[in-house]
């Protein structure tokens, strides 16, 4: 059994803490076993597990085996991480009792300096309906971080939760900060339509500033008008199977026999189906709702399968088609914020059209989106943002809470931020952490070697600041996208425990990283830099700079997130501000769309 990727924020606590006020010696145990590796060709879809895992449990009573007179029993279920039971002796335990038998289907636990001093903790889990007789549940070592780690179950029903402590890797104690436990809940309320990163209101009121000539979005809708993804005689150009090399194996591909097809024209389809759906709903055009129409059946009808796992090169095992995850979280993003604003808008939009759509969503992108990736990053991220618009789409609540348990997870492991400890929170992929072989630099790799964790530091930073912010504004997709469903579980949710928050600080830390690029090469993006070898000057934590930055990717996507935290919360956010006043300035449609990115000055600047 395994951890799991993230902790339903609706679960209830009950903070169960054993803290090690005295130091002992080393028990010299191990982490764990070290993971299998994390190769794409580990990638296989799972199955779903704990839907609608959200009802918080509180318990009536809690009984410990031993406690300190500072850190009772009782501090567990007061839902801090600020304080604890403290019990010494390896098998200390606490008991929960629930009060009645409950379906429990999620458990999540956070450790006392973990990970701080070394610290890892040998613990188990076990439930009973009488408080008399125990069933193991699940047995495991912590992680080295002091964050909430949830545990992978299968659900139970018990009245009763231990959890027993067999010391840890510093002393006898046990230290728990939190035991959070979850029931299934109840029939979920329905998702708001349009719903998928804008929403009726937000339509309405950038269509009100546009037909009153305001700014800046009269000039973002011409922009968007005059791009070639709004042609009016616009047609889409489907593929019945698409197959993409990664850009590193796409000539040896190639070489070897194997085609590339549909890689460039999913994406570009996709997004000329979003730019002509917002079009639609802008200017009350029927011509750009059926060519967005017309673009999205295309694709649905032509196109089966986006390749991935195989075939393989047969000297290195490799996915000769590994962007296959890409393609589905590049194209899909845009495939689902136009057919979601067709479909509540455009009284042409048919029945057959939903049910077309929704079948080809769930069968041919669902299982190649729906698990994210090995090592997180931007990959990771666009991947959750298109299996979260399934969700939503194909109003699956099922999926939605799959989903959104990853997002709560990723939403943090993406973003360094000194609660984390010395180092990030690993990735989790399928409940399991990845790249936790610190002795070999597992995790620094994906990181691409910083020279020190600094806050609001993204994964992808040190590799370029186009891959960087795909990953941020998926991040703020997310976000955005959770928000308008009524859904806290987000990257715009505040860390009330450490009073932070890392989608803010990522957005300021790179603006300015961007900025000092835009310095150097004269606001022109997509050029290298000059000097060769030139780095930013100001609180760069890497070796080396991207002589490109990324590409045109850089100067995308910062406006959702800086619209949340700047105008609807009124905080100071001058380095993103003054990157956004620069992009605004910028008159080519290729610093406002490209991938899963578009026109997002347009939809949210202001926004409500």
């Amino acid at each position: 059994m395994s951890l799991r990727t993230a902790v339903p924020t609706l679960c209830v606590a009950l903070s169960a803490v054993l803290a090690g006020c005295v130091v002992g010696a080393d028990t010299g145990v191990d982490e764990g076993a070290a993971t299998d590796s994390d190769h794409v060709g580990d990638q296989q879809p799972s199955a779903l597990a704990a839907p609608g895992c959200t009802v918080r449990l509180t318990p009536t009573s809690l009984v410990a085996s031993v406690a300190q007179a500072e850190n009772p029993a009782a501090n567990v279920a007061d839902g801090s991480l600020a304080t604890r039971w403290s019990g010494r002796g390896k098998g200390a335990h606490v008991t929960a009792d629930l009060g009645a038998t409950q379906r429990i289907c999620g458990i999540s636990l956070g450790w006392y300096n973990g990970g701080v001093d070394g610290r890892i903790y040998d613990y188990a889990l076990s439930t009973s309906t009488d408080g008399q007789n125990f069933s193991p549940l699940f047995a495991g070592k912590s992680l080295p971080n002091t964050s909430l780690q949830p545990v992978e179950l299968q659900a139970v029903d018990a009245r009763y939760v231990r959890l027993t402590v067999n010391g840890n890797t510093v002393n006898d104690y046990a230290s728990v900060t939190e035991l959070q436990i979850s029931a299934s809940a109840a029939p979920a309320s329905a998702f708001v339509h349009p719903g998928i990163l804008v929403s009726k209101g937000q339509l309405d009121f950038v269509k009100a500033k546009i037909g009153g000539g305001a700014q800046p979005w009269t000039k973002e809708y011409q922009l968007a008008r005059d791009s070639r993804h709004a042609k009016r005689d616009y047609v889409a150009s489907p593929e019945p199977v698409v197959k993409c090399s990664t850009p590193g194996s796409k000539q040896k591909a190639i070489d070897m026999g194997y085609e590339q097809a549909g890689c460039s024209e999913i994406v570009n389809d996709a997004n000329a189906a979003y730019t002509q759906a917002l079009l639609w709903y802008y200017s009350g055009d029927a011509q750009y709702a059926e060519n967005a129409r017309r673009i999205l059946n295309a694709w649905a009808r032509t196109m089966t399968a986006i390749l991935f796992d195989q075939p393989r090169f047969p000297d290195t095992n490799g996915q000769v088609y590994a962007n296959g995850h890409f393609a589905a979280g590049w194209a899909g993003t845009n495939f689902l914020r136009a057919a979601e604003i067709l479909r509540y808008t455009y009284s042409g939009w048919t029945a057959e059209d939903t049910a077309l759509q929704e079948n080809h969503f769930k069968t041919v992108y669902w299982d190649l989106v729906k698990d994210g990736w090995t090592g997180g990053a931007n990959r990771t991220s666009v991947m959750n943002e298109t299996a979260l618009g399934i969700a939503i789409f194909t109003n699956d609540r099922e999926k939605y809470e799959y989903v959104v348990s990853q997002v709560e997870h990723s939403s943090k492991a993406m973003i360094y931020m000194p609660s984390d400890g010395r180092q990030p929170l690993y990735p989790i992929y399928q409940g399991r952490p990845r790249y936790t072989d610190d002795a070999k630099g597992a995790l620094a790799g994906i990181w691409s070697k910083p020279t020190r964790y600094i806050a609001g530091l993204e994964q992808e930073t040190c590799r370029d600041l186009g891959h960087m912010q795909m990953g941020v504004s998926s991040l703020a997709n997310m976000a955005e996208t959770l928000r308008i469903q009524g859904d806290a579980r987000s990257a715009y949710s505040d860390d009330a425990v450490h009073d932070e928050n890392r989608l803010r600080e990522a957005l300021e830390l790179n603006a300015d990283y961007v900025l000092q690029y835009l310095d150097n090469t004269g606001n022109r993006v997509g050029v290298k830099v000059t000097p060769e070898g030139w780095m930013p000057a100001r609180n760069w934590p890497c070796s080396s700079f991207a002589e490109t930055a990324g590409g045109g990717s850089a100067v995308m996507g910062w406006e959702i997130g800086y619209n949340e935290f700047r105008n609807r919360r009124g905080i100071s956010m001058p380095k993103t501000q003054e990157l956004i006043t620069r992009v605004r300035a910028m008159t080519s449609a290729s610093t406002r769309v490209g991938n899963h990115i578009g026109w997002e000055t347009l939809t949210h600047a202001g926004a409500p």
